[in-house]
């Protein structure tokens, strides 16, 4: 005990008695030495914009391997779940460098960069108002050919664009969205077909939202556009290969979205009561999805 008393007094010296003495310049050189940019790096981690950028880097260059490409992107994916930077997405000029990814080579790297597109615009009316990919995202949910679930994240993208957002919407409308997302209705995997009617559900549903005022909302006639796809003929057509290949989750969906046009409008409900073949569609869907015949009995007559 005694020992340990005596190191304490020894090396509990202030640092007046013991510290060596530094010189006026000294002192100065410690003053004007500034921190190694890579150490701050490392202890505080880089700015979000290095890293978005750092990121699309790495996935525009071919050199790197296509599992590094991924997991880029897949990092710039989480990035733009930030509002404020997926909003400087625009400033950072990379908007352009994402868009041309939507043409690479590699299905995987075409799918991450529309899933970053749709991430970055969902519920953010300034990434919404920048974005520029509109017309790219339309053509890649047309192509029939592309890889499905390349279709899928497109749609994705296209439908975060539009939700919510009526000069998105009015574009989506010019450049033959709806029309485009109908067809998708036909000739779409089981994914695609459920996205496509959930969204035609959601525009049909913020359309006849009186709770919202009419200039942050899509007008009624898009209902009436809808309608003018034959949207309940395909349907109807599609139904059936829903119940032969047993697609419950999709039938939900086209059932939901059904109700709600026969709901919406008087139009609507006559376009989906006087439409015999969808009729005679719903009648033997009640025995293929029995726990469907509650909302099918509202739209049959």
């Amino acid at each position: 005990m005694e020992a340990l008393l005596k190191w304490a007094i020894i090396n509990g010296a202030t640092a007046s008695e013991d510290a060596p003495k530094r010189d006026a310049a000294t002192e100065e050189s410690v003053k004007q030495k500034k921190l190694d940019p890579a150490i701050i790096d490392a202890i505080l981690g880089k700015p979000a914009s290095v890293q978005m950028t750092e990121c699309l880097d790495a996935a525009e260059n071919k050199e790197t391997p296509l599992s590094a490409r991924e997991i880029a992107l897949d990092d710039l994916e989480m990035l733009a779940e930030n509002i404020d930077n997926a909003s400087n997405i625009q400033p950072l000029n990379l908007w352009p460098r994402i868009i041309a990814l939507y043409q690479d080579p590699e299905p995987t790297i075409r799918e991450a960069a529309l899933w970053i597109s749709g991430t970055a615009v969902q519920h953010n009316p300034n990434a919404q108002k920048a974005f520029p990919g509109l017309v790219a995202a339309l053509a890649i949910l047309r192509n029939a050919n592309e890889v499905a679930v390349v279709r899928s994240k497109a749609l994705y993208c296209v439908s975060s664009f539009v939700r919510a957002n009526v000069q998105g919407l009015t574009q989506f409308v010019a450049n033959d969205g709806l029309a485009i997302v109908v067809e998708a209705l036909g000739n779409g995997n089981a994914t695609l077909k459920q996205k496509a009617y959930f969204l035609l559900r959601a525009l049909v549903d913020e359309a006849m939202d009186d709770e919202t005022p009419e200039e942050l909302r899509p007008g009624k006639h898009l209902i009436d556009a809808v309608l003018e796809l034959n949207v309940v003929d395909v349907t109807a057509e599609a139904a059936e290969k829903m119940m032969e290949n047993k697609e419950a989750a999709v039938f939900e969906q086209a059932l939901g979205f059904l109700c709600t046009l026969a709901e919406a409008t008087e139009r609507g409900k006559k376009a989906v009561e006087q439409n015999q073949a969808l009729q005679k569609a719903l009648e033997q869907a009640s025995a293929v999805f029995d726990w469907a015949q509650e909302d099918i009995s509202r739209i049959t007559v």
